[in-house]
């Protein structure tokens, strides 16, 4: 229960989409309550498990809500550690986008 509190205030203060002027509270509560919500977890500190590819099209929302990511950037591949908190793909919750969220 405390992580869907925890995911709807950040989403509802931080991601734009789900702000009250975009969307209720309740909508939001009843999205979170749908099977849309993937844990990824990883045992083995050395695997590595692919959330986005570079330069293919994404369609869906991240939220890191607890753990951390590496992100590689650019084509210099600059690297930096996220942690909770952090999301990705916001641009892809808009209907109306002409592309989706590209990594």
């Amino acid at each position: 229960m405390w992580v869907c509190n925890t995911m709807w205030c950040v989403c509802a203060t931080a991601v734009m989409q789900f702000s009250r002027l975009v969307m209720s509270e309740k909508v939001i509560r009843r999205l979170l309550k749908q099977d849309v919500i993937i844990n990824v977890r990883v045992a083995d500190p050395d695997c590595r498990r692919t959330l986005y590819e570079r330069g293919k099209p994404a369609d869906y929302f991240t939220l890191i809500v607890e753990g951390h990511v590496q992100i590689h950037i650019g084509t210099e591949d600059f690297v930096f550690d996220g942690g909770p908190f952090m999301y990705f793909g916001a641009q892809a919750l808009t209907g109306n986008c002409s592309t989706s969220f590209c990594a």
